[in-house]
């Protein structure tokens, strides 16, 4: 954007449209999106609750399995409030930090989440390829 003295200007929001030319089901697309956003906070609440109560389950899988929980609340919750708001309140303006925010917390977030993959895979390699030595190899500690 160009100002009549070249002067490069930065956009202050976002106009989000949803779905274009379907305005008028938008309350019916929430329901869907919204009922996938409570089962996922409800599934890893629960995970997270049920891993830290039980004694037995405070080994490295189910520690994995708390961090996927814990990234995809982060995920869920960085993007689906918004998606919310277009659906039920109209609300299609986004302001350029919380925008940026988001864009942040998505790709740093799924980058993690990649990562805790290649442990995870890392973790499976030792139990099977050298399953009497898995939990000397793999400690709490590493």
């Amino acid at each position: 954007m160009f100002t009549s003295n070249n002067v490069c200007s930065m956009p202050t929001s976002f106009l989000l449209t949803g779905i274009p030319g379907l305005e008028s089901l938008h309350i019916w697309f929430s329901i869907p999106f919204g009922s996938m956003y409570l089962v996922a906070v409800l599934g890893n609440v629960t995970i997270l609750l049920v891993v830290r109560v039980e004694r037995s389950l405070h080994q490295p899988m189910y520690f994995f399995l708390c961090m996927l929980a814990i990234i995809d609340l982060v995920l869920s919750n960085s993007t689906m409030p918004k998606l919310l708001a277009i659906f039920w309140f109209g609300a299609c303006n986004i302001g350029l930090d919380a925008c940026l925010t988001q864009m942040f917390f998505v790709h740093c977030f799924a980058t993690i989440e990649s990562g805790i993959f290649l442990a995870m895979a890392f973790d499976h390699y030792v139990a099977i390829c050298d399953p009497l030595r898995h939990t000397s190899v793999l400690t709490h500690e590493v």
